[in-house]
């Protein structure tokens, strides 16, 4: 359902240019139609950065936790505000997050 509006797009910071963070969501109680998509748009370098999410703009408080799951690896993680990523475009050059759960 998150995917099929463009009104529900929300960018946030990278500290590296190379680096596009965005998400898209259906507000929900506990955000749990949420994608975060992180794109490398450096098609021939590895790109690195610490990601900045807008918390507030993801339902949640500054200081709060997501569970995501990256859809193309499978592998989970636990995000904060501030994560680092790095994104080889010979190996993964995208990763496309599903929140799972927040706190």
């Amino acid at each position: 359902m998150a995917l099929q509006r463009l009104r529900n797009l929300q960018l946030h910071g990278a500290d590296n240019s190379q680096i596009l963070v965005y998400s898209k969501q259906v507000v929900t109680d506990d955000a749990s139609d949420t994608v975060i998509v992180i794109v490398n748009l450096n098609p021939f370098n590895v790109s690195e950065a610490t990601v900045a999410l807008n918390m507030p703009a993801l339902g949640l408080d500054w200081g709060g936790r997501l569970e995501i799951t990256d859809q193309l690896s499978g592998s989970v993680y636990s995000w904060g505000q501030y994560n680092y990523v790095r994104l080889d475009p010979q190996v993964e050059p995208v990763h496309i997050f599903v929140v799972t759960s927040t706190t």
